[in-house]
């Protein structure tokens, strides 16, 4: 299992990163919505878990646009 992981805060992300692999998760981290958006292999992640509070753009404006490729892999809200 493989996780994108989107979330600006370095310490948050970093203790969920080690907590979901510590579970035996693979995680992958970005830190805005413009590393998220640009991801170069969305569809190969088994789910997002995504901060609605990015400092470039609005996690649910992100969300959209995933949905909008047609992404249907589950996507976590987290704020």
């Amino acid at each position: 299992m493989r996780v994108l992981l989107v979330e600006d805060d370095p310490e948050l992300g970093r203790r969920l990163s080690e907590r979901l692999q510590s579970a035996g998760i693979a995680v992958d981290c970005a830190h805005n919505a413009e590393e998220a958006r640009l991801w170069p292999d969305i569809e190969s992640m088994t789910a997002i878990i995504l901060d609605l509070g990015l400092p470039d753009g609005d996690g649910l404006d992100l969300l959209r646009h995933w949905r909008a490729g047609e992404a249907s892999l589950p996507i976590l809200i987290l704020t």
